[in-house]
């Protein structure tokens, strides 16, 4: 992918690429699902929270990228669309219905999955990453977070950001290793050790802000 596409190691179930910031993150997984769409695959869009999907729509919209949201009421049509961005809530992927879609999906054409951001905690994220992995285990899992996310605020990701700039990290260069991702993981499991009941929230923010206290 670039200067910081290091050599490849065992290869997990699902790739992260990182970006120093989030309008660089989005435009380059938008750009990775067009690629997707200009060679006839189907690109589906996670998100875990639902002010991320909310931005990503606005994202979209603005970008002039079509989309097309799966929920309940909208799978029906599903079937009809073509060359669009599919968008859906990570919490509708254990549901059967779902499941069945992207079946009649892969049947037709590659399909690839895309995550916004990872879940802060990864018992619930390790789920429905395995439902995709044991169900659709040719179709790519790939995660596009950023270093000013939540998640790496919380970790001190200025210094990240400092170091990376110090060895010619570009804007829109994309850092992608195993070590990155396992580091990642580690971070969360940290985040998971301090929380015995969780408060839902809407934004990824709010999540930390309601859950994780300032020493983590």
């Amino acid at each position: 992918m670039g200067l910081f596409s290091f050599l490849k190691s065992d290869k997990p179930t699902y790739s992260d690429w990182i970006w120093k910031s989030k309008p660089m993150a989005w435009r380059g997984m938008i750009t990775e699902t067009l690629k997707a769409i200009s060679r006839n695959e189907i690109p589906i869009v996670f998100s875990f929270f639902e002010d991320t999907q909310t931005e990503i729509e606005s994202f979209l919209s603005d970008s002039k990228v079509p989309y097309y949201k799966l929920n309940t009421d909208s799978m029906g049509e599903s079937e009809e669309q073509d060359k669009v961005v599919f968008l859906c809530d990570a919490d509708q992927i254990p549901s059967s219905s779902l499941i069945d879609l992207i079946k009649k999906f892969n049947t037709r054409t590659k399909v690839s999955f895309f995550f916004v951001r990872h879940y802060p905690l990864p018992a619930k994220e390790n789920s429905v990453i395995q439902k995709l992995d044991t169900t659709f285990p040719q179709c790519p899992i790939t995660f596009c977070s950023s270093l000013d996310d939540p998640c790496f605020e919380a970790f001190g990701s200025k210094n990240i950001i400092g170091m990376m700039e110090k060895m010619g990290m570009k804007e829109d260069e994309v850092i992608e290793h195993t070590m990155v991702s396992s580091a990642m993981k580690r971070a969360r499991e940290k985040v998971a050790e301090t929380i015995t009941k969780e408060i839902p929230a809407h934004s990824e923010a709010e999540w930390f802000r309601l859950n994780v206290k300032k020493s983590v």
